[in-house]
């Protein structure tokens, strides 16, 4: 982690940052998964609507980085949303977005040692996150930070594209 990288819990405040990171993050990272004519439509307005309400509930934790007093990444973590796992004892990433500027900074590392820090102290004893398949960058990141692949698989489908999923597991203990 650089020295002017700061974690901390989000705010309604940086909704607008949050958005923009999210965009940025998918227009670089999804580039050749989805329509490119998607990706560069995509709305800040539409991805705050998505984050306002998340921000407000108590059912996500949400977490920012900041450098040099920009926002530049941010994990959003929550109970699992999976039949198979369920919480209190299993926690999931629902998203872990950083600014394709900050990619190799640290900022992703430090979000999620900061999520599994938090997660440590409730009642979570694994917590999982859901990967595209051919996101290699993405697959590897997690790998690096303890994840490891368990064998669970779902397809999804965003902007009539479907796309398999993997899911990666990692003991809190």
């Amino acid at each position: 982690m650089t020295p002017s990288l700061r974690v901390r819990r989000a705010t309604p405040a940086d909704v607008l940052a949050i958005a923009e990171t999210h965009i940025a993050s998918w227009q670089t990272a999804y580039r050749g998964f989805f329509p490119d004519e998607v990706l560069d439509t995509l709305s800040v307005k539409e991805r705050c609507e998505l984050w306002a309400p998340r921000l407000a509930a108590t059912t996500h934790t949400i977490w920012v980085t900041e450098a040099h007093g920009r926002v530049n990444g941010f994990l959003s973590a929550c109970p699992s949303r999976d039949d198979d796992l369920r919480p209190p004892a299993v926690a999931e990433i629902a998203a872990l977005y950083v600014h394709p500027a900050a990619w190799g900074t640290g900022c992703g590392h430090a979000l999620s040692q900061t999520a599994f820090e938090h997660l440590r102290q409730t009642a979570a004893q694994t917590v999982t996150v859901w990967v595209l398949l051919a996101n290699t960058r993405a697959r590897h990141f997690y790998e690096r930070i303890g994840f490891t692949p368990d064998d669970s698989r779902k397809e999804i489908t965003l902007f009539n594209v479907t796309l398999p999923e993997v899911r990666y597991r990692q003991s809190l203990r």
